[in-house]
C-alpha cells in the first residue's frame, strides 16, 4: 500500500507545485517559525474538493471511523498543499498543514513520514495520532504568537 500512496502524493505535490500559489509574507514567517527549512518552495492549490486515493464506497466507511476522507479541508502533499476552496484563506488549516510539510522535512523522506502518519492513524486514530496532536498544537501556538505584537514604545516626555 505505501509505494501506491507515494505514488500519488508525488504526482498531488507536483500539481500543487506547478498550479499552486505562494505563501504571503505572513505565511512565510509561519513556514520559518514552524522550521520549515524550504518556506519558497511551497505551493497552495485550492481546489473544490480535496482528492484522495481511496474509491468513494471505501471513503465513506473510513469517514466512520473519523477519518476526513472526501471531505477534508486540507492536505499537505509534502511541498505542495491543497485547501478546499472554501476554506482557502483559513489560517488555522494552513498553518496545520504548514507544520505537516514540516514533519515531511523532519522524517527525512517521503517513505519515512508516510509509514509513520499511516501507522498512528490506523492504529490510533486520525484525532488520536501523535502527528496530528502535534500540526494541530503548533499550528495554534504558530496562529496565536503571530497575533501578538511586541510593546509599542511609551515615548518619553520632558517635564
Amino acid at each position: 500500500m505505501l509505494p501506491f500512496v507515494m505514488a500519488w502524493v508525488r504526482y498531488h505535490e507536483k500539481n500543487a507545485l506547478r498550479y499552486g500559489r505562494k505563501l504571503n509574507d505572513t505565511e512565510i514567517n509561519w513556514a520559518k517559525k514552524i522550521g520549515i527549512t524550504h518556506p519558497h518552495k511551497i505551493r497552495i492549490l485550492s481546489l473544490k474538493r480535496i482528492p484522495t486515493p481511496i474509491p468513494h464506497f471505501i471513503e465513506k466507511i473510513i469517514q466512520k471511523l473519523g477519518f476526513p476522507a472526501g471531505n477534508a479541508s486540507g492536505m499537505c502533499m509534502r511541498y505542495g498543499i491543497y485547501t478546499r476552496q472554501l476554506h482557502a484563506n483559513n489560517k488555522s488549516l494552513i498553518a496545520h498543514e504548514l507544520v505537516h510539510t514540516h514533519q515531511y522535512e523532519r522524517h527525512s523522506s517521503l517513505w519515512n513520514f508516510l509509514k509513520l502518519y499511516l501507522t498512528e492513524t490506523m492504529m490510533l486514530g486520525y484525532a488520536n495520532a501523535p502527528l496530528e496532536i502535534e500540526a494541530n498544537n503548533t499550528a495554534e501556538s504558530t496562529i496565536a504568537t503571530a497575533h501578538q505584537h511586541p510593546p509599542i514604545p511609551q515615548k518619553i516626555t520632558h517635564q
